[in-house]
């Protein structure tokens, strides 16, 4: 289920949602809104459904309002993160894979008018909170495993200062005409304490579970 842990099914209101049906007037749902972003259009009920081709009633079924997609299209996108694989051994269980800030930076770059609408310019923020917590809870496994960490580092903390910096670049990378990915990692990279800098830990502080299909591979 991504970096979040949450599917975008979460948001629907009855039925199943794993039925083809419903998992396929989702997936409707969830391109057009992004279709419209792109075409610089700001996503009302109206116009989802007529690009989605899906009935309101139907839209009705999955979401609340037209906020809950935006949250549900940011999920979507977090669940496709799909970082390098590891080399495995034959027959090994596929795990959890290892995944760096700019891989995952590369990939919302690669849906950056669906990230500003909703990691930018939504005040309510609902999207950005619950990235902000997935990375918190990433980093601070990251950073328990540090062993030159200072006695009595409160974990939770700093990895809640460090996630904010983290993401405040991103939000000017969102926002900039031009991006660079590279440099963006380095720059995070500069803003670590030495302690964690020099164990690697932050190379690859995500760990991304594999999907369903992935994982049957």
């Amino acid at each position: 289920m991504g970096l979040t842990g949450i599917p975008p099914a979460a948001f629907m209101r009855e039925g199943d949602p794993t039925d083809p049906r419903s998992m396929r007037t989702r997936s409707q749902l969830l391109a057009a809104y992004e279709q419209l972003l792109e075409s610089g259009s700001t996503p009302t009920v109206a116009e989802l459904v007529r690009v989605a081709g899906v009935s309101r009633s139907s839209f009705y079924t999955h979401f609340a309002g037209i906020e809950d997609v935006g949250v549900a299209a940011l999920r979507s996108v977090l669940d496709a993160f799909d970082p390098p694989q590891e080399e495995r051994e034959p027959g090994r269980p596929v795990g959890p894979t290892a995944a760096s800030f700019r891989d995952l930076f590369g990939h919302l770059a690669e849906h950056r008018d669906l990230c500003v609408a909703v990691l930018v310019l939504d005040g309510q923020m609902p999207a950005l909170a619950e990235l902000h917590g997935a990375l918190v809870a990433h980093l601070v496994a990251a950073i328990e495993q540090a062993p030159a960490k200072p006695v009595g580092f409160d974990v939770q903390r700093g990895a809640r200062f460090l996630v904010g910096g983290i993401l405040a670049l991103l939000h000017a990378d969102l926002q900039a005409a031009e991006s660079d990915v590279d440099d963006v990692a380095q720059t995070i990279a500069a803003m670590l304490p030495d302690w964690l800098a020099r164990d690697n830990l932050l190379d690859a502080p995500l760990s991304v579970s594999p999907s369903a299909g992935a994982a049957g591979r």
